[in-house]
């Protein structure tokens, strides 16, 4: 039940360093022109355009991308003091939850709008709310005794990386019951069955750290969690194709869509949602 389709080869990512235009940027494998964009606060299409990339999905490692500039940031519009529009009515996939406050208390960014290339959003799709009270009256799972101390763990990387803490312990339940010495017959490891390449692309293109280890169950909540703020991001909000991307890869499920053991698997974690 917890094995991977295939192995996520494909991720969005690996960038490397500097800002300045005029830089050139080595392509390894795994980079896309979005993550390279990002990295360089580059417009994807205008990176494109300056390396007559016909197509910008098919970046072969080895590649030396020219860096142009990038465009000047546009004037903020004076402030109103018009009100504030009302929230928008949620859709049929759940509402948006507001932006969680940072470590320090202060209120984070406001996120840029969905549709620009690169951006990162704030809000995350919540289940609808007939959904969780379904499971709210369904029996809680008991989590053993050596286990239930990775609650602290999810509870705080969730926040961090602005996910529902009861979405991210349903996933890892789904994946490995919450084993941390869990390994799969295609190398997925610990609590979020993390494969090689996820520990490296989130380590390195998500977290900018030395890639961390899957086996220590904290490092690998740590990584699930951004991991799947990631697949959210890439997904524009839809929670569904999220967590199909984590089980059967970002590329198969833009290619093919879910297939059907994926869609007993997005089904199966969101009836644990709220129950551990």
């Amino acid at each position: 039940m917890w094995r991977k389709m295939i192995t996520i080869g494909t991720l969005a990512g690996v960038v490397a360093g500097g800002s300045a235009a005029g830089r050139i940027h080595p392509v390894r494998r795994g980079d896309t022109l979005e993550a390279i964009g990002r990295r360089y606060g580059v417009d994807m299409r205008a990176l494109a355009a300056a390396n007559n990339l016909r197509d910008p999905d098919r970046l072969p490692a080895g590649t030396n991308l020219s860096i142009p500039a990038p465009r000047p940031a546009l004037p903020r519009p004076a402030v109103t003091t018009a009100p504030a529009r009302p929230a928008a009515r949620p859709s049929s996939a759940g509402a948006l939850r507001p932006p969680a406050p940072s470590s320090s208390g202060a209120p984070r960014t406001p996120a840029r709008p969905p549709g620009r290339p690169g951006a990162m959003r704030d809000s995350v799709v919540r289940m609808p709310p007939a959904v969780l009270a379904a499971a709210r009256t369904s029996p809680r799972i008991p989590v053993p005794l050596d286990r239930v101390g990775l609650r602290p763990a999810f509870l705080r990387f969730s926040q961090m990386a602005g996910v529902p803490s009861d979405l991210a312990m349903a996933l890892a339940w789904q994946e490995s019951g919450w084993q941390r010495s869990k390994v799969s017959s295609t190398r997925a490891v610990g609590v979020m069955q993390l494969m090689p390449d996820t520990v490296d692309f989130v380590s390195t293109s998500l977290l900018g750290t030395a890639p961390l280890d899957p086996a220590d169950p904290v490092a690998n909540i740590r990584m699930g969690t951004r991991f799947l703020r990631y697949l959210l991001d890439s997904h524009g909000g839809n929670l569904d194709r999220a967590l199909a991307s984590y089980y059967q890869g970002l590329r198969s499920v833009r290619e093919r869509g879910p297939l059907e053991e994926t869609q007993r698997f997005v089904a199966n974690v969101k009836a644990l949602r709220g129950r551990l």
